[in-house]
């Protein structure tokens, strides 16, 4: 599938000619070869699209001054086809990450209503803290809501509990 992309792309290369550059074309089968094969495939089509493009941009007779130009050119086209490659695996990577983040969140979630630990899919129970930093990346700052703590002096007996008055 990924040869046959790219393969279209140089042909519809070549049939436009030299003049007309389908430079944006040639991602699509980079991107496809990401996500089929990963980032090494992703390499070694970024490589292919290369060479496709410097057999279409000569086969349609684009005529160079200096003939290290070609290569010149080839070896731009490379970089771009690499960073297309390995943006697209990272956006993908870092877009899993994110669901699978947001996943530990969705559907009903097992709380302890005594020491408020949370159930895991596994069995175990851990810590609210530790689940958070877990499964959503973010460290609990401990503190005392308002509520809370008049609750605590008041049972201290510092202050007089607001169903007292």
């Amino acid at each position: 599938m990924v040869l046959t992309a790219i393969s279209l792309c140089g042909w519809v290369d070549y049939f436009t000619g030299y003049e007309v550059s389908v430079f944006a074309v040639y991602a699509l089968p980079i991107i496809l070869s990401v996500r089929s094969f990963g980032l090494v495939g992703g390499c070694l089509s970024a490589f292919l699209c290369s060479l496709v493009w410097i057999a279409a941009d000569v086969g349609a007779g684009h005529q160079y001054a200096q003939w290290w130009v070609v290569y010149w050119n080839a070896l731009h086209r490379f970089i771009f086809f690499l960073c297309v490659g390995v943006g697209f695996h990272y956006t993908r990577a870092a877009l899993g990450a994110q669901s699978r983040s947001s996943s530990a969140f969705a559907g009903p979630l097992p709380v302890c209503t005594q020491c408020h630990r949370i159930g895991a899919k596994d069995g175990h129970w851990q810590r609210l803290e530790s689940y958070l930093c877990e499964h959503a990346g973010v460290q609990p700052l401990p503190k005392v809501c308002p509520d809370c703590a008049r609750e605590s002096y008041a049972k201290a007996g510092f202050i007089e509990r607001a169903s007292n008055r």
